[in-house]
């Protein structure tokens, strides 16, 4: 049994046009449920933290399929009604999901049990679905090739260009043109899509190094990957991959009772692209410090009120005997 899911995120960008572009799904229904959070591992993963860690779920009862909201923090909408919690209801294929801004369309049963070539596979869609987000950004937000050592050191390429080839080497044809002798002609050829970057050397004659390791073939790039030309190293700085990492790293942090109560349903708008609660920029790392959320700063606030009660009896207690204490020894002057 195959189930077809067509998901977008254009209305989880606050004040941002909604993305016309849906992404097509299709989920082998090996047991009686189809999965849907931000978590990695479930079976519909939808990367952005106003989404709770596992935020509904289909289930397949008695021929039919029924949709439960597992006790989301934002709310999951079927029909513009929002579905109380671990109370599943009826849906029908046509009808059309909001979790938390991300629309889920539920498209029904495939016939037959292969999977066809153009659905997007669960493995990609996570990636997918951030850089439509990101389509709709500023050019600052795109991936970037940093020169950062040697002859090539200070230059800079922006992967502006989607699925096509952009050219590294020292002839003055290239996309990016390095002075380095080491360095071929056309030497590596970088490639920006909706799966990321990659990279492929052109049958260069020194060959090209991803992280110390000699690149054989096409390879799929990570934001921070250091890819050596010639003499010259240049840093991968990818925004979408560093958001989507940040975002799967806090949702496999996130306890099902424990999921983000600060993130609002929908993003803090930006200067012309907003993006989804969580800013993919390099001033955001994985080790900076958060915001409590109200839940959190409202324990914190009692706890310290608690803190000084002590303080406060000790010192009403020691004006008092200060106060008893005078009157003793004025009492006793004046006999």
């Amino acid at each position: 049994m195959v189930l077809r899911f067509s998901v977008r995120a254009g209305r989880a960008r606050s004040g941002a046009t909604r993305g016309e572009a849906w992404r097509v799904v299709d989920v082998p229904l090996a047991g009686e449920e189809v999965s849907i959070g931000r978590q990695p591992g479930v079976t519909v993963e939808l990367p952005f933290p106003a989404v709770s860690a596992r935020h509904a779920r289909v289930l397949r009862e008695a021929g039919g399929y029924r949709v439960e909201d597992l006790g989301s923090v934002n709310g999951t909408m079927l029909g513009g009604r929002r579905l109380l919690a671990h109370q599943p209801v009826p849906i029908a294929a046509g009808e059309v999901l909001d979790c938390a801004g991300v629309e889920i369309r539920f498209d029904g049963e495939l016939p037959g049990p292969a999977l066809p070539a153009s659905a997007e596979g669960t493995e990609t869609l996570a990636r997918r679905l951030v850089h439509d987000v990101f389509s709709a950004c500023p050019p600052a937000q795109t991936a970037r090739l940093v020169g950062v050592a040697g002859p090539g050191e200070g230059s800079s390429l922006a992967l502006v260009t989607c699925e096509r080839d952009l050219l590294v080497g020292r002839g003055d044809t290239c996309d990016l043109v390095l002075p380095d002798e080491e360095v071929s002609r056309e030497h590596a050829a970088f490639q920006r899509g909706a799966a990321g970057v990659t990279v492929r050397d052109l049958q260069s004659k020194n060959g090209v190094d991803v992280d110390g390791e000699r690149l054989v073939g096409p390879r799929h790039l990570r934001d921070g990957d250091l890819v050596r030309i010639g003499e010259t190293t240049l840093r991968l700085e990818d925004p979408e991959d560093r958001y989507l990492r940040q975002v799967q790293k806090d949702g496999a942090g996130q306890k099902s009772d424990l999921d983000d109560a600060a993130s609002s349903p929908v993003a803090p708008s930006g200067p012309e692209g907003p993006l989804p609660s969580v800013k993919p920029t390099a001033g955001k790392t994985a080790g900076s410090v958060a915001e409590p959320s109200p839940r959190v700063a409202g324990r914190e606030a009692v706890a310290s009120a608690r803190s000084r009660l002590p303080l406060l009896a000790s010192t009403v207690a020691i004006t008092v005997l200060l106060l008893l204490a005078g009157l003793v020894l004025a009492l006793a002057f004046r006999c």
